[in-house]
């Protein structure tokens, strides 16, 4: 089943690419920027909820701070009444739509992975890239340039929380660019583009809701 999947990908890549003039380096944007729209009101919607439910928890922070205190030496008191203080303010810990949003995209995107792998090999030029199956180094910069524009205008990163932790993102699509056919980092650099334009959709919501 799951080759039958990846093989009518890879044929939707090479048709679309026919389409596009035979660039197939064209038709993996295309489908990378098709796939993370199509997905855009589910992410979007993940990451509102999970800026909502920071602000939630850094406003709970206080009392949290005091029911540990309360029950530094019964954990299990402790974390009934931490439950209990999240109900009162509605804050879920179950099953949320980033999780939903996770589990749509995983096998979509692995098969798409696995599909481009296949059609690279033959695959040629495009743009600066001489071949499409070997990595780019300046294609890995544009990826990880596109990362750290997300990471800056990221609602939920203030200046103080923006360490060496944030910024490891950038850093690994970096080097797994730089590491995988251009292809792949093709389809990187077409989904990190939607996630930045997510990230300013998201600024724009929360914006009336900051100070």
């Amino acid at each position: 089943m799951w080759s039958t999947y990846v093989q009518g990908l890879a044929a939707l890549l090479t048709q679309l690419a026919a389409w596009l003039d035979g660039s197939y380096g064209l038709a993996i944007v295309v489908v990378a920027l098709l796939v993370r729209l199509a997905m855009l009101p589910l992410t979007l919607k993940s990451a509102e909820q999970g800026w909502l439910r920071q602000q939630q928890l850094a406003a709970l922070k206080p009392r949290l701070a005091r029911l540990h205190e309360q029950h530094a030496n019964d954990a299990a008191a402790q974390a009934r009444a931490t439950q209990a203080l999240y109900r009162d303010h509605g804050i879920t810990t179950g099953f949320s739509s980033g999780l939903l949003a996770a589990l749509v995209q995983a096998p979509l995107g692995a098969g798409i992975y696995a599909a481009i792998r296949q059609g690279v090999a033959g695959a040629g030029s495009f743009l600066w890239i001489p071949r499409l199956a070997r990595p780019d180094t300046w294609l890995a910069l544009l990826v990880a340039g596109l990362s750290l524009a997300a990471m800056l205008l990221n609602p939920a990163m203030s200046d103080q929380t923006r360490t060496l932790l944030h910024w490891l993102p950038v850093l690994v699509s970096f080097f797994m660019v730089w590491h995988v056919a251009a292809g792949l980092g093709l389809y990187w650099a077409g989904s990190s583009g939607v996630g930045l334009l997510q990230m300013e959709m998201l600024r724009r919501r929360v914006r009336p809701r900051i100070g």
